[in-house]
């Protein structure tokens, strides 16, 4: 079965900075290099998403400093790196996640970024910023929930209902995740779209990712026998 979409859960820059004896934010700045290498192997390796977590709710909760600082390393390699790859390659840039939690100068870049790309048609790339899976259901229900009070609709709400007004409603099931930085869970990364996904751990902090580990994790991703759950006869 083909790879469509795979999602990375980019974490270890902090730890990898410290033990260099860097400011976390380095950490942070190398990251985007892998995360270029991940893009670049994705695309050759034909899969039609990748989807990166770049930053929980509670890294935004950090500290106003961490979250200027986190922002404009994001800023600069979306407008200055990032960008230009996408328009040569087609590439469309989605973004996902309570948005009102980020800086104006990251809101108002990831709004021109995405402009300027949603009608390309080739491979889509995501970034998660300041994410919570329960925020994200409690946000999409109260919303479901307001609308049907006000149509005076008594009807009790749908996961199809509900789904639609989640975040993540963009982004298609993940058929893989993989995560650095050497911990063996998901930590509440898009369980909606994350229930059926195969799961893959990597002991490197997220600097030191590289095109290899794509290509290695596509080939053991196809050998897997996918079921979802059904009997075969």
């Amino acid at each position: 079965m083909r790879l469509k979409h795979l999602a990375i859960i980019a974490d270890g820059g902090g730890r990898w900075a410290y033990e260099r004896g860097l400011p976390r934010v380095n950490g942070y700045v190398y990251g985007t290099l892998a995360m270029t290498d991940i893009i670049d192997a994705a695309d050759e390796l034909g899969v039609d998403f990748v989807t990166f977590y770049a930053s929980s709710l509670e890294n935004v909760r950090r500290g106003e400093a961490f979250s200027l600082s986190l922002s404009s390393v994001y800023v600069e390699y979306f407008t200055k790196t990032l960008l230009p790859i996408a328009e040569t390659r087609g590439y469309r840039l989605l973004f996902v996640g309570d948005f009102k939690k980020l800086t104006p100068e990251l809101m108002s870049c990831i709004s021109t970024v995405n402009s300027k790309t949603i009608n390309n048609h080739g491979m889509t790339v995501a970034f998660v910023f300041a994410y919570d899976e329960m925020e994200e259901v409690t946000a999409a229900f109260n919303y479901v929930f307001n609308q049907k009070l006000l149509n005076a609709d008594y009807t009790e709400a749908t996961i199809e209902e509900v789904e639609r007004y989640m975040y993540s409603a963009a982004l298609p099931p993940v058929d893989a995740v993989l995560r650095y930085g050497g911990q063996r869970r998901l930590s509440g990364f898009l369980p909606h779209r994350t229930a059926y996904a195969e799961l893959f751990f990597s002991d490197k902090p997220f600097p030191d990712a590289q095109k290899g580990d794509i290509y290695a994790l596509v080939k053991d991703f196809s050998r897997i026998k996918r079921k979802f759950g059904r009997i075969e006869e």
